[in-house]
């Protein structure tokens, strides 16, 4: 009779297999980008807002500072040199000039020497430094950066601005040219800010704001010791308060 092996006596480990299968990564569905999309939208129309106000702020109180900066520079150069100057600027429009301006005879104004100047302001008898400075700063059309413009102006009365064309009180009216580098630009220009030869200037206060004038930085400069400064920020609202506060007055 054949000898069957006993069930216990085979000891060899069975061996099992499985098939794993690859996990295939599932695509976003044409909902999900929809989402996505819509959620990028409306973010970026918030933040846009919020960005391209930082931008117009920084670029306004730059520009203050700018003016700020001419005032100081236009102001020690007419102490330097004994000759008064005139800063006009562009109303509606971002341009400013610095010029001379005539008296018809410049030692009314001083009594420092002003035979360093001739007609165009620039001056004949001074060091190479000097000069290239002063070449820079008169009758050069100056500009604010882009989307910035000069709003308005306000000035105080200056009885010495009057002088200049009234005989009875200049004996060189005659003699006074009054054409300004201006007239070869278009645009409405202001009245002049004088800068004397005492440190003294005319009393004024310069509005710049946004081409579309809803926030404003005010340029204001003293007419007895000729410091300028510039404001905070102003809305349009702070503004017409501001000006119906003076009216009310």
């Amino acid at each position: 009779m054949p000898h069957k092996p006993s069930p216990m006596m085979n000891t060899a480990p069975t061996i099992r297999t499985r098939r794993i299968t690859a996990a295939t990564p599932r695509g976003f569905t044409l909902f999900e980008l929809l989402v996505v999309a819509a959620l990028v939208i409306v973010i970026g129309g918030l933040i846009y807002p919020a960005l391209t106000s930082t931008a117009e702020t920084q670029n306004l109180v730059r520009s203050g500072d700018t003016l700020r900066t001419f005032f100081a520079r236009s102001r020690n150069e007419a102490m330097r040199s004994g000759q008064t100057l005139a800063l006009r600027y562009q109303i509606g429009g971002n341009q400013f000039i610095i010029e001379p301006w005539d008296t018809g005879d410049s030692n009314v104004e001083s009594s420092m020497s002003a035979s360093n100047f001739n007609v165009l302001g620039q001056l004949q008898q001074t060091t190479n430094t000097e000069r290239n400075v002063t070449k820079r700063l008169l009758q050069q059309v100056q500009t604010l950066p882009d989307k910035v413009v000069f709003a308005a102006g306000t000035q105080a009365f200056d009885s010495r601005a009057i002088v200049q064309n009234d005989p009875t009180l200049n004996p060189n009216a005659a003699n006074v040219d009054t054409s300004s580098a201006t007239d070869l630009v278009d645009g409405v220009w202001s009245q002049p800010i004088l800068f004397y030869p005492d440190g003294s200037t005319s009393q004024s206060e310069v509005r710049i704001g946004t081409d579309d004038l809803q926030i404003f930085v005010l340029v204001r400069i003293r007419g007895l010791t000729g410091i300028a400064y510039v404001t905070k920020i102003m809305t349009q609202i702070e503004v017409f308060e501001l000006d119906a506060t003076r009216i009310a007055q």
